[in-house]
């Protein structure tokens, strides 16, 4: 049966398997076959420093879209998503590597760099995108000779006319040009809440780019205090400082460095009061994902991975300081499993989470912590942990 769903849904059988361990063959395939798609509704969280939630929803609608306040959050609005639409196959043909297949799947255009193979494509010819497995994500107008898509380095390939979803690109809109809105799931935008960072203090943000749970928390702490946000690339941390620069924040630092290594390389980040921690993890919780190949090696390596981050964020914290740890994935090695063993070997405890909006985890941690499940909350699979440091 999880040969089967895996052969279906194109996932690795190693990802099958976990999902089924956890909530039964059943529910696995439902929890993949709702990855395939965006979901129902387009979350953007709202700058409370700039504009409120009611405030941004009219300026949303004066532009012609349909938006709502989200009620169950303080700075939460979202947009309908609409499809699925039968996309048709085109004689010309032109293959987008995974990433640019599938937001291309939900509306945006296709630039060359997200290009794999374009043969026989004229420029002005009707063509249908792909991904690298063959699935029909849109259709459009080729922008460019094939030959040029598949070699340079910038450009538009192909403007998408059609595509199986439909999301409003808020990028060249109003609120978000004047820095009144991030785009942010809806999960990240509880995890915020769940820490609730206050005025004055000190926060440390160590897988940071491209900044979204940093400007939030900057956002909540009211312009007060000092949130320091870490990447290890300079192209990710230009990323950091673009959004905060858009969303006109001012006690936001943005700092190159690997930050399994924070404790040695920045004694002024050590007693913090308080330490975000979302970890490059297995991803199996991005929605859309038209098809997912990590492995059993991967699932392993990762988990171990991750616990370098939490044990350097336990080194940084005050007594008494929080640690937000989430993912974006539903295996239990990288949430629950890596909960139960900083609680046991790094001197933290978990705490009940104020904003609940998911379901309950697993094993004996499973009380205090937040999972979000694509199949019933309509939300990118997504985990929340929250931790003191005693």
């Amino acid at each position: 049966m999880a040969e089967r769903i895996a052969a279906r849904y194109q996932y690795s059988l190693a990802a099958v398997r976990r999902l089924a361990a956890l909530y039964g063959l059943e529910r696995a395939e439902a929890i993949v076959r709702s990855l395939s798609s965006p979901g129902c509704r387009y979350f953007l969280r709202v700058n409370t420093l700039k504009a409120t939630p009611s405030e941004v929803v009219d300026m949303l609608w004066e532009e012609g879209l349909e938006a709502h306040v989200f009620s169950q959050l303080p700075d939460a609005v979202y947009l309908p998503i609409r499809g699925p639409y039968r996309v048709r196959r085109h004689e010309r043909i032109v293959v987008a590597d995974k990433a640019a297949a599938e937001s291309v799947y939900m509306g945006a255009d296709l630039y060359a760099p997200g290009v794999v193979s374009a043969e026989g494509v004229r420029e002005g010819d009707e063509v249908t995108v792909v991904s690298p497995r063959g699935h029909l994500v849109a259709e459009g107008i080729a922008m460019m000779d094939g030959d040029e898509m598949v070699t340079r380095d910038r450009g538009l390939a192909v403007k998408v006319t059609r595509s199986v979803y439909k999301v409003t690109s808020v990028r060249g809109l109003k609120v978000y040009r004047e820095g009144l809105v991030y785009d942010q799931s809806l999960p990240a935008i509880v995890a915020g809440h769940v820490l609730s960072p206050e005025p004055g203090w000190l926060v440390v943000d160590m897988c940071a780019a491209p900044g979204g749970k940093a400007t939030h928390a900057a956002q909540l702490m009211r312009g007060e205090g000092r949130v320091v946000a870490v990447d290890r690339s300079e192209g990710k941390c230009r990323r950091i400082r673009e959004n905060v620069e858009r969303l006109g924040l001012s006690n936001v630092e943005v700092r190159v460095a690997d930050s399994r290594y924070l404790d040695i390389l920045m004694e002024d980040l050590m007693g913090a009061d308080a330490v975000i921690l979302d970890p490059p993890c297995s991803a199996l919780g991005v929605r859309p994902t038209l098809y997912y190949e990590r492995g059993e090696r991967e699932f392993r390596s990762l988990s171990a991975y991750q616990r370098q981050f939490l044990r350097v964020a336990a080194k940084l914290l005050r007594k008494g300081g929080l640690l937000l740890y989430s993912t974006c994935t539903l295996s239990l090695e990288e949430n629950e499993a890596n909960i139960e063993w900083a609680v046991r070997e790094l001197g933290l405890r978990l705490k009940r989470q104020s904003v609940f909006l998911g379901s309950k985890g697993f094993l004996p941690v499973g009380e205090y912590v937040q999972r979000f499940e694509p199949d019933i909350h309509d939300t990118p699979g997504f985990f929340i942990a929250l931790l003191e440091k005693v």
